[in-house]
């Protein structure tokens, strides 16, 4: 078998209906140097048909979601799925980016801090807001620990081909140290080749069944990177290059550019500044950055 193609930067970007997808590629293909390839995966069912003019940019995959998985919890991890499984069969990356579209990279830089911390200890295999957020506080897993409680345990024989899936990736997962509900915020977050590889050789990456989950596709992520035995660690903190908060960013955009923050989520809104004008800070300072040329 021929060897894959080389890259040091995946990124999986799964693209609903109402996203603004073209303006968080931009973002990607302006500070993320080659070599480099994007997935994204095509849930919008015809509604956006920018995604029909990226299917003819260089370096950009559009896949088609998987039939009949709902827009969010199990249903979105499905949908990531499918495009970390399209990464591992056809590329050698050294890192994979999942980003959604209601998140924007911010400026060229964040890969070689993550592949110096893959490097200096290649146990972790999944980066981000962990358990420090942006603004220093602590983050709470109980909420995810609460759910995979219920569907691995008596609540979860509503549907017990999922409880068992759960239950042993659960015990895989105790076997390493994994703490009840730990994981990375959804959002964007950062996962090695080696952990990527890990995942797709144990056909962990082709589970349909997790669909059905209540569980955020964050928190499975989470359980799974722990089950194949890598570690996480913190990426998101006031000091690391993401910003990241479930609702809202965590800084204005003019002290995320002022901190050097490289990836942020989500541009939804910060304070009174809505989506539009934080997309548009951005774009402006790609345009002047001297990057903003760079091949498509």
């Amino acid at each position: 078998m021929p060897a894959l193609p080389d890259l040091r930067t995946a990124v999986v970007i799964p693209a609903g209906p109402r996203d603004d997808i073209a303006d968080t590629v931009d973002s990607v293909l302006v500070n993320i140097a080659h070599p480099r390839h994007i997935v994204l995966v095509d849930d919008t069912h015809g509604q956006r048909p920018e995604l029909e003019e990226l299917r003819r940019v260089r370096d950009i995959t559009v896949l088609d979601a998987p039939r009949g998985a709902p827009g969010g919890f199990g249903g979105l991890w499905v949908k990531i799925a499918t495009g970390y499984r399209h990464l591992a069969e056809h590329f050698a990356p050294q890192l994979v980016l999942r980003l959604d579209t209601d998140a924007l990279v911010l400026a060229p830089g964040f890969e070689q801090e993550a592949l110096d911390l893959f490097a200096r200890d290649d146990r972790i295999g999944l980066l981000g807001s962990y358990r420090i957020d942006a603004l220093g506080g602590r983050r709470d897993f109980t909420p995810a620990a609460r759910i995979l409680a219920h569907e691995t345990g008596p609540l979860g024989l509503r549907s017990p081909a999922l409880r068992r899936q759960l239950r042993s990736l659960t015990a895989l997962a105790n076997a390493h140290g994994y703490e009840a509900g730990e994981h990375c915020l959804g959002g964007a977050y950062v996962h090695s080749g080696a952990a990527l590889r890990a995942l797709n050789a144990r056909g962990w990456l082709d589970q349909p069944l997790l669909a059905r989950s209540r569980a955020g596709e964050d928190h499975l992520m989470g359980l799974l990177t722990r089950a194949a035995g890598f570690s996480i660690h913190d990426f998101g903190g006031p000091d690391d290059p993401f910003a990241l908060r479930w609702r809202g960013m965590p800084y204005s955009p003019e002290l995320l550019h002022e901190k050097g923050k490289l990836v942020t989520h989500s541009v939804r809104g910060q304070g009174s500044t809505d989506e539009a004008r934080i997309r548009s800070y951005f774009a402006a300072l790609r345009r002047s950055s001297g990057n903003a040329d760079a091949d498509r």
